[in-house]
């Protein structure tokens, strides 16, 4: 990869060691930085963590918005990003196959017939598989399924991804530390927990859920909330879905040697981390009428993730001062958009045009002023 022609001296703290941080932190150390990433929770095993990794843009999508266009140019990124790492797309678990919308019922008839009108209408391939093709693509799918439309995504998993980063950001002289809570943002200044001061040429917010309570500290407004989000992962032998299924009942995502991670539901719950018994079950039971083969798998795992969601509902990637870069709000999608995010983040520290249109992505009580 080129360097940027910038002194070797340039310094970045990025507060966030989830997969938007460490994308971000692992680009500009690739461009010349040095870089130390801080975050207070022990690992990174927040909604990075929690998330099934699902890389599918169009599948939430009826409308051009500008958050569907960033997603797709980021989908394009992936396998390229994963190489980069010195990867191959089998370490991470990355299968850019696409992914499937069943049809069950009505309901799934009519989003799939807007889907399939949107997406052909911007020149999206997609492709409607009849009953017969989908049992020869997906042995397993319940016979109640008529047909699937099938559409370009991919998936990974965001797990492995976390440490394949961490681990490269380390092995190039980059700083992981946390269990490293920050307690304040001055200007290009970062005042630890513990009394220690920081300096930096970037500061970049990247802490997920709580990135609005790292501005507060640095005096910026970003209204949001956390989302929960329950998941949990059946035993399922590899093979038993060749690719992920998404729809209104539930989605599915294999993983290789994992069984298949099943999700998720949403909740404007705060912080709470509480476990709900009712939604894993109705996880559960959407997850096997998909797949009947899932009837007696057991679940081996189940977890709650926190999901950054602004109050625009989009993400923000954006200069909010000098010396300090937000990126943040990623909400459902933290996983699918971390390369662009990450080469957005260092077109913004260096000054240079971005990857993409940003203007969308900028802070809101900025760009009004």
């Amino acid at each position: 990869m080129e360097r940027d022609k910038r002194p070797m001296s340039q310094q970045a703290i990025i507060i966030g060691g989830g997969i938007i941080g460490l994308s971000s932190a692992w680009t500009l150390l690739q461009h010349g930085w040095r870089v130390t990433v801080l975050d207070a929770a022990p690992e990174a095993r927040e909604a990075s963590w929690a998330a099934a990794g699902m890389l599918a843009p169009h599948h939430e999508a009826d409308e051009a918005t500008a958050l569907w266009r960033l997603g797709i140019d980021s989908l394009q990124r992936w396998p390229l990003f994963i190489e980069q790492l010195g990867q191959e797309h089998i370490a991470v678990d990355l299968h850019i196959n696409g992914g499937l919308m069943p049809l069950l019922d009505d309901n799934d008839a009519t989003a799939i017939e807007r889907k399939r009108t949107f997406l052909t209408s911007h020149n999206i391939p997609v492709r409607w598989l009849e009953r017969h093709e989908l049992i020869t693509a997906e042995p397993a799918i319940a016979a109640t399924c008529h047909g699937a439309l099938l559409l370009p995504g991919g998936q990974v998993n965001p797990r492995l991804m976390c440490t394949l980063l961490q681990n490269a950001l380390t092995a190039h002289g980059g700083i992981l530390r946390y269990h490293t809570p920050v307690a304040s943002i001055t200007e290009r200044r970062v005042q630890l927990a513990n009394g220690e001061i920081l300096a930096a040429d970037e500061i970049i917010l990247a802490s997920g859920a709580w990135t609005p309570q790292l501005a507060a500290l640095a005096g910026i407004d970003l209204p949001g909330e956390p989302v929960k989000g329950q998941m949990l992962r059946l035993r399922a032998p590899d093979g038993l879905l060749n690719r992920f299924i998404h729809c209104h009942h539930a989605y599915l995502v294999p993983r290789r040697g994992l069984g298949l991670v099943v999700g998720a539901t949403m909740v404007m719950a705060g912080f709470d981390r509480s476990d709900d018994p009712a939604a894993i079950e109705r996880l559960a039971a959407g997850a096997r009428r998909l797949v009947p083969a899932l009837a007696d798998a057991p679940v081996v795992e189940q977890w709650t993730g926190l999901r950054p969601r602004l109050n625009s509902g989009l993400p923000i990637i954006s200069r909010l001062r000098p010396g300090l870069i937000v990126a943040t709000g990623h909400f459902r999608n933290g996983i699918l958009l971390a390369p662009i995010t990450a080469a957005a983040v260092h077109s913004i520290a260096v000054q240079q045009l971005p990857p993409c249109d940003l203007a969308p992505f900028a802070c809101p009580q900025l760009s009004s002023s």
